[in-house]
């Protein structure tokens, strides 16, 4: 499939009928694959478990009574290894952003339970028009996630305790060594939907994007481990690139047409135009 459409036909379409909600304090905040499913059965003081749903037990009443709870049976599965790339990094588990999460739960974790989960991301481009070049990062190989990939300059996901904009400020810094007063020239331009299922883990998100136009003079520098190499890779080639192959990480493909929509590098003229505009803001079905 020589087209950008390519990059939403890598995973099939999430069929929702095979998962069980997952429900909070009667609040529907994910959905929990079946396997998964069985193995929180084995917790009943935590979980409540039927052909319909996942249920924390009501009696677990607050943020804090939820989170230790649920963080409790996350490290026996853990050690039984179920919940591959732990981070040590808590995620908010909510029906939206700016709600009042009613746990916070291991990131590792947030793709078996299905829950709504954040990210920051940084196109960085130089140049404008057909001459504007993009710079790529390709993740280091010990990355527990797509690990050897290819990645925004700047990208990271979004966890408790800090707001989107401080937590682009402090990737920067990590991931591309870029200095204060260059990244805080950074434009937020909007947001992307994730909703895929990915080597059995099921990603729902919202991306928040900004663009940041870099000086010819600047060459990123990773700083924390997490970026094998840099490249400034001509707008044209990077095209090509996701019509032909899948060497990015999906949820960065997915940033990237964005940017090239965005940018009039895609438009009303290109026959999938309005189906990547579908694709790009695909529907959660319990986001509020």
């Amino acid at each position: 499939m020589n087209t950008l459409m390519r990059q939403f036909r890598r995973y099939p379409a999430v069929d929702l009928d095979e998962y069980r909600r997952f429900m909070v304090a009667k609040q529907h905040v994910g959905w929990v694959m079946p396997d998964f499913a069985v193995a929180l059965a084995r917790f009943p003081h935590v979980f409540h478990v039927d052909d319909k749903a996942v249920t924390l037990q009501p009696r677990l009443r607050s943020f804090n009574t939820r989170s230790e709870g649920v963080a409790e049976v996350l490290a026996t599965l853990r050690a039984e290894g179920m919940v591959p790339g732990w981070r040590n990094e808590f995620y908010p588990v909510a029906q939206g952003f700016y709600t009042a999460p009613l746990l916070q739960m291991e990131r590792a974790a947030t793709v078996l339970f299905g829950t709504l989960s954040y990210g920051v991301n940084l196109n960085g481009f130089v140049g404008r028009g057909w001459a504007m070049k993009v710079w790529i990062a390709k993740r280091a190989a010990n990355k527990p996630v797509d690990p050897g990939m290819m990645d925004l300059i700047v990208g990271g996901g979004q966890p408790m305790g800090i707001s989107p904009w401080n937590n682009l400020m402090k990737e920067c810094r990590e991931e591309a060594g870029m200095p204060r007063e260059n990244a805080e020239q950074a434009k937020p331009v909007g947001i992307i939907t994730l909703l895929a299922v990915i080597r059995n883990h099921m990603r729902v998100g919202l991306q928040f994007n900004y663009d940041l136009e870099l000086p010819e003079t600047f060459a990123p520098h990773n700083t924390d481990g997490e970026v094998e190499a840099f490249l400034l890779v001509p707008v044209s080639e990077l095209i090509d690139r996701l019509k032909s192959a899948d060497d990015f990480s999906y949820d960065v493909a997915v940033v990237l047409i964005d940017f090239l929509i965005r940018h009039g590098f895609v438009g009303p003229t290109d026959a999938d135009f309005l189906d990547l505009i579908a694709e790009l803001r695909r529907p959660i079905p319990w986001i509020q």
